[in-house]
């Protein structure tokens, strides 16, 4: 197995990513234009791993591309800086990979640092989805979304559908990623065996710039899937309406010296705008047929039960060697 993660002035978090990554056979880090010494100082750390110094931030679908490029094990693990996973859940998925050949990525339950569970599966970004509080599940279930902060991919699969599209420069690439290879008749599981601790927000420094830059990307990539998933004229609906709403939601926030609110929405109406003047977005024909999450295990959770329409199980393969 290869890990590949995916750097950006993460500085401050080089000394736990490498005590995290150093037993690791094969790593594979690359640094998207950190002007911090993230770079060098991985390397210092981790003299075993691999780096690949970008010279600008080509966001994170690229960046994992060409660090997938480079993987020549069966599996690779996609992790995030501030994300960590123990041996234990490690060979958990590993062991769900393996018993599901269908299987093109395999997820972890994600936990913040409080203990409260994080959103690690759902179903498609464009589906109405059940006002009701996230639920860890009982069982392996298959979803059309999974959390790409820790993810387990065959290393196969991921390349016969050409990776990651990279006109999504942040967010909503590993919504595109799980559809695709969905399309492409893989599944796409969370394995809640397996657990992974996710601090958030954590992969740079925060700052007012790189909350206002995260926004901007969240509103734009919202619109590509959109526009590619939902078709052009969803897409402009989408885009009017958020920047109808963000000019008042940044003033009213503003005037309350709410600098977090009135930074998000100034992003988005800012995104929004530039998404209204510019020219369209390619437009993917034929979405995937939509179909909610469904859970593979014997004995599923009743909710899950309720919530989401059971597929087949998937088949098993008892017999087939476990591959890191």
């Amino acid at each position: 197995m290869t890990v590949v993660c995916v750097t950006y002035q993460s500085r401050a978090l080089a000394e736990p990513l490498a005590e995290r990554l150093r037993p690791f056979a094969h790593v594979i880090l690359v640094d998207n234009g950190s002007t911090d010494g993230t770079a060098s100082a991985l390397q210092r750390l981790i003299p075993h791993a691999r780096i690949l110094q970008r010279e600008d931030n080509g966001g994170f679908g690229k960046a994992n591309n060409e660090g997938m490029a480079q993987v020549l094990t069966p599996m690779a693990l996609l992790l995030n800086p501030d994300c960590s996973i123990d041996d234990d859940a490690l060979d958990a998925l590993v062991r769900c990979m393996d018993r599901y050949p269908t299987a093109g990525a395999v997820a972890p339950q994600g936990w913040r640092a409080d203990r409260r569970p994080q959103k690690s599966f759902r179903p498609a970004f464009f589906e109405r989805q059940a006002r009701q509080g996230y639920r860890v599940p009982d069982a392996v279930c298959s979803a059309q979304w999974l959390n790409g902060c820790c993810l387990l991919l065959r290393t196969d699969a991921f390349h016969q559908i050409g990776g990651f599209d990279e006109q999504f420069f942040l967010y909503y690439e590993d919504d595109d990623l799980c559809l695709r290879l969905r399309r492409a008749g893989y599944e796409c599981l969370l394995d809640p065996a397996a657990n992974a601790l996710h601090a958030g927000g954590g992969s740079s420094s925060p700052s007012s710039a790189l909350s206002l830059f995260k926004a901007f990307h969240y509103c734009r990539s919202r619109h590509l899937a959109i526009c590619k998933y939902e078709g052009r004229r969803a897409g402009r609906r989408y885009l009017a309406r958020t920047l109808l709403a963000a000019v008042p939601l940044m003033l009213a926030y503003g005037l309350m010296l709410q600098r977090r609110h009135a930074m998000k929405w100034l992003g988005w109406g800012a995104a929004a705008a530039c998404g209204l003047v510019a020219r369209r977005p390619r437009e993917v024909p034929g979405r995937e047929p939509t179909r909610r999450p469904h859970v593979v295990a014997k004995r599923p959770i009743e909710p899950l039960r309720r919530a989401w329409a059971p597929r087949h199980p998937l088949p098993l393969n008892e017999d087939r060697p476990a591959e890191r």
